[in-house]
Formats: structure tokens, C-alpha cells, sequence
């Protein structure tokens, strides 16, 4: 579908594609709701004539019983059976609605997979968390309940029609003139309703996000005593939150006394006219009742869908945000068929690569080396140098601009990202921890890892120590993103993760920089076996930790300005030197 299409139809118009998955469903659905409007429809009918026979016989003062039990036995039976089909219908719905939001859930959790980075770089996570949550219940709710009461209405109404032209067209067409009435008086009210409701789902999703950064800084914000600016900020959005709330509710609020009015201007009318048709002959009085209580019911389905308004509106909104991140631009496809690597001896090549987070801005303009097989790269520069962002393009986290990138010499764009990433295994200086045991965690990175294996790794980290201290070892359970344990041995937990791994490539951003100097040091010692054979990039801000490197590449403004070993850079008295004397004047 083109992205024009995609805007014509809006969010609850592409929302009814989904629903067209599941076609047949919906034809029992709807079957089941027109048998029990039938069923509904003729009750008043019946009661009516229950009313005439009832007036006749105090009338005449004889009573046809027989006829009147037999009319009050149709009436429960009609009954009976609306409410049975009624219930099929909702279970019908229910299940229908259930697959809908099944699969947009599938096609929004595959999505997540095929964002790139930058997405979530310019994106909080309290947005995304909103319209994953609360803009996909928002929708679920007005699957399950609004569209479902719309079919029936919508049929009843028809079928309230055609009885009642079929009964006294007068009556009817009384009871016809007020539905538009109704509807006139009420359409700018929703207009407003739905504006105000896509305002409140934007406001949902900042103050999530707003929640989100609290809740993680909250350290931060003691330590400087900033409770009064994080509370303020809450407050602000709160309180225009509350405010577009109350706008949205209490205009849509409006929607339903307004059509009641109408509609019971309407109805005093058909009553009036109702009573002089019986004096004149024209109407038995259970001919007017039924008719009065069509009226009643016909304007009610139009009452019901004006009063859905609200629920609609928010429903429109919220779908309009979740496609908007089913419609975001995706990482680059990865090729049909992965070129394969001629060797595994971890080479990689830089040549004449080209990168900017924003194209008009480039950040790279023509890095090129090559790290040998085995061989320590180390990466240094200021902070916003690109030394992470080196890496990055490494991994193929974003699409290089120009240039290319070769490891044993395939360019990485002519492999799959899965295949790409075999290679490597990579230490961040945010450590990621998942709800689980420690055991679990370390053996994340590779599938069928050994208990052997995932030791082994965790003595060359320096990690097995101190998780044999905690209650049950391997098998103690972290909580969300380890904070059960130390910042220094998540770090160590995540370099264990890594070495268990076996890669041919290690990358290491700070990964040593929450770790105390002495285990610091037993780390660098264990990973100078392990890296035996192993090409590794490390980027480090203490310089004393990679002077043993075999190539250093110092960073500035995005491009390699100096590289050497420590001892050539030293020599050339240049940046580097600058940089590492800093560190020990």
C-alpha cells in the first residue's frame, strides 16, 4: 500500500485491513447479530398486540386468555433467543478482536527488530512503551466493545425501519427526521471530541517518557537536589494532560444529552400523533405502544454510535501513532544471500568510509585501516571523537555513507547481519542485564553454551568469585537490568558474557571503566590469553590500559588523525602524546 493510500485511509481505515484477515468470522458475526435483531425487533410487536388484546378485554370485559398466554410465550421465546444469538455475536467479536490485535502485535514486534538505531536514538522510551501499551488497549478496546455494538446497532436500526414503514408511515418518518437532527447537532461536538483525544494520546506518550527518565536518573536527582524541577516538569505535563482530558471527555459527554433531546422531542411528537391516530380509527393503542417503543429504540442505535465518539476518536488517534511506527523507515535490507567469509582469521578493513548521523552534517569523512588478524586496535580521542561510532558501523548498528568495510575480506553489506555479527562479540560500558539467573545471562550469546563453558568464562572475567558468594550461584536470580548486584560486577557479568562467546573479533567500548583497578588488572591478564588469535578493538579512556596495543588510532572529529603503536605516537609528539601525558602530569 503507498504512503498516499496510506493517508487517505487514516489510522482506523487501515485498521480495518486487519479486520478483513478474518472475513469469514466476521460473516457469522454479523449473521448472528441480524438474527438477533430480528428477534429483538418483533418483540414490541407482540407486546403490542399483548396491549390491544389486554384493552379489548377490559373493553368488552371478556378476556381471550388463551390468545394472551400465547402471545406472552412467543414473547419470552423471542427474547430467549435474541439473548443467545446476542451472546454469539459478542463471543464472535470477542475472538475476532483477539486475532486482530494478535497480529498487530506480531507486526509491530518484527518491526521493533527492523528499526534501525537512530529510531530509538530519537525516540524516549516512554513514547515507544506508550504506543506499544496504552495506544494498542486504546485501539483493543474499541475493537472488542465500539465495533461490536456498532454491527448490532447498525442492523437494528434497520430492521426497526422496516417494521415501523411497514406499520404507520407517518410514525415513521417522524421518527426518521430526528436521527439527522440528532446527528447535526452533535457532529461539531465530535470533531472537537477527537481532536482533543489525539492530543491527550501525544500527552500519554510525554508524560511516559517524562516518568521513564525520572525513574532512571532518580540517583541523579537527589544527589543534586532537583526534586522540585522533576516534580514541576511532572506537574506541567500533568496538568496539561488533565486539562486536554477534560476537554476530550467532557465534550464527548455533551454528545449523548444532545441526541437524547432530539430524540425525545421526537418521540412527545410521535405520541401526540400516535393518540389522535387511535381516536380517529386509524391505530389500535397496542399498534401506537409499538410504535413508541420503535421510535425509542430506532433513535437509539444512532444515540449509541454518537456516543462512541469519544471511545472512536481516542481509537483514531492511537491508531494513527501505532502506524506511524509500523510506517517508520527500516534499517537497510539485508542481502537475499549472504557472501560467505574465505577465512576466519578476524581481518578487518576500513577503506575510505564516509558516515553522518545527519547527511547534510558528515561526521566521517574518509577513515581507512586495516587491523591484522590478532591484532589489538586500540581506539582513543576526546569525548564525540567517533570512537563508538567507529564500532557501530562496524556492526552494521548504522549504514556507512560511502566507503567500505571488509572483514576477511567480504564487505559487510554483502553479508547478512546475522552472519556479520557471528564474528563479533562486544562489551559496552552501559551494561544490559536481563530478569533471570546469572547462569542464563552469561550464556545469552550463544546457543547450546556448556555449564563448562560458561564458568570457564567467567574465571577469565574475574566473575566467578564474588558469584559464588551470592545466595544459589549461578542460579541467583537478577532482577530488571541486574541492579540486585553492583555496577563493577554487571560489568564483569558482561564481560564474561562476551568471552563465552568465543569470537574471532572482540570489541570492548570502556569496558573496564566501573571496575576497581586491581580486578581491572586481572581482567586485562585473562584477556590476554583469551585474545590469543582474536583480533579486538578496544576503546578506552585510560591510556596505561592499551599501551601494549599493536596499533593505536587516535579520534578526533570523526576521523583518524594519528595511528601507530604507543611507542610511534609517542615519538611523533603529537595528539596522542598531548593526550597520554594529560593523564600522568
Amino acid at each position: 500500500m503507498s504512503k498516499q493510500n496510506k493517508g487517505k485511509l487514516g489510522g482506523l481505515g487501515r485498521m480495518m485491513g486487519y479486520l478483513g484477515k478474518h472475513k469469514v468470522r466476521l460473516f457469522f458475526v454479523i449473521l448472528f447479530a441480524i438474527v438477533s435483531t430480528i428477534f429483538t425487533v418483533l418483540a414490541p410487536m407482540v407486546m403490542g398486540l399483548i396491549t390491544t388484546e389486554l384493552f379489548d378485554g377490559a373493553s368488552s370485559g371478556a378476556f381471550d386468555w388463551q390468545r394472551i398466554v400465547t402471545l406472552l410465550v412467543v414473547l419470552a421465546a423471542l427474547y430467549i433467543v435474541a439473548q443467545l444469538f446476542a451472546y454469539l455475536q459478542n463471543v464472535g467479536m470477542t475472538h475476532v478482536s483477539a486475532s486482530v490485535l494478535r497480529g498487530l502485535r506480531d507486526d509491530i514486534d518484527q518491526k521493533m527488530h527492523r528499526l534501525p538505531l537512530n529510531y530509538y536514538d530519537t525516540k524516549t522510551n516512554g513514547e515507544i512503551l506508550s504506543v506499544i501499551t496504552n495506544d494498542m488497549d486504546t485501539v483493543s478496546n474499541m475493537i472488542s466493545q465500539s465495533l461490536a455494538q456498532m454491527v448490532s446497532q447498525v442492523v437494528t436500526a434497520v430492521g426497526i425501519l422496516i417494521v415501523m414503514l411497514s406499520t404507520n408511515g407517518w410514525l415513521t418518518l417522524i421518527a426518521v427526521a430526528m436521527v439527522p437532527l440528532s446527528l447535526l447537532s452533535a457532529l461539531g461536538v465530535m470533531k472537537a471530541s477527537t481532536k482533543h483525544y489525539g492530543q491527550q494520546q501525544e500527552l500519554i506518550g510525554e508524560m511516559n517518557g517524562c516518568i521513564e527518565e525520572i525513574y532512571n536518573g532518580n540517583a541523579v536527582i537527589k544527589a543534586f537536589g532537583r526534586e522540585g524541577q522533576a516534580k514541576t516538569t511532572f506537574d506541567d505535563i500533568n496538568g496539561r494532560l488533565q486539562a486536554t482530558a477534560e476537554k476530550a471527555d467532557t465534550e464527548s459527554g455533551l454528545i449523548s444529552p444532545i441526541t437524547s433531546l432530539v430524540n425525545n422531542l421526537g418521540y412527545v411528537v410521535s405520541a401526540v400523533l400516535g393518540c389522535f391516530f387511535v381516536i380517529g380509527g386509524g391505530m389500535t393503542v397496542g399498534g401506537v405502544q409499538a410504535m413508541l417503543q420503535y421510535t425509542k429504540q430506532f433513535s437509539q442505535p444512532f444515540t449509541s454510535i454518537a456516543g462512541m465518539a469519544g471511545s472512536i476518536g481516542a481509537a483514531s488517534a492511537a491508531a494513527t501513532r501505532i502506524f506511524e511506527l509500523l510506517d517508520a523507515p527500516e534499517q537497510e535490507a539485508d542481502v537475499a544471500v549472504s557472501q560467505p567469509t574465505t577465512t576466519a582469521g578476524g581481518e578487518v578493513t576500513f577503506s575510505h568510509v564516509k558516515f553522518g548521523y545527519d547527511p547534510t552534517r558528515p561526521l566521517m569523512t574518509d577513515v581507512s585501516f586495516t587491523a591484522r588478524p590478532s591484532q589489538k586496535i586500540a581506539i582513543v580521542g576526546p569525548t564525540g571523537a567517533g570512537k563508538t561510532t567507529l564500532v557501530n558501523l562496524l556492526m552494521r548498528f548504522y549504514e556507512i555513507d560511502g566507503g567500505h568495510i571488509y572483514v576477511d575480506g567480504v564487505d559487510t553489506r554483502q553479508m547478512t547481519r546475522e552472519d556479520l555479527r557471528r564474528h563479533f562479540s562486544m562489551v559496552l560500558q552501559d551494561t544490559w542485564l536481563f530478569e533471570g539467573t546469572i547462569g542464563d545471562n552469561l550464556a545469552y550469546g550463544r546457543e547450546n553454551l556448556t555449564k563448562e563453558e560458561v564458568l570457564a568464562a567467567s574465571k577469565a572475567a574475574s566473575a566467578d568469585d564474588f558469584v559464588r558468594t551470592l545466595p544459589d550461584g549461578y542460579d541467583f536470580m537478577l532482577s530488571h537490568s541486574g541492579e540486585n548486584v553492583s555496577q563493577g560486577e554487571r560489568q564483569l557479568l558482561t564481560i564474561a558474557r562476551a568471552m563465552a562467546c568465543d569470537p574471532e573479533i572482540m570489541i570492548l567500548d570502556e569496558a573496564t571503566s566501573n571496575v576497581d583497578t586491581y580486578t581491572e588488572q586481572r581482567i586485562q591478564d585473562a584477556m590476554a590469553q583469551l585474545l590469543r588469535g582474536r583480533t579486538s578493538f578496544v576503546i578506552a579512556h585510560r591510556l596505561s590500559t592499551i599501551r601494549d596495543a599493536d596499533m593505536i588510532l587516535y579520534m578526533e572529529n570523526g576521523d583518524i588523525k594519528e595511528a601507530g603503536s604507543h611507542d610511534e605516537l609517542m615519538a611523533k609528539h603529537g595528539k596522542y602524546e598531548a593526550l597520554y601525558m594529560s593523564q600522568f602530569a
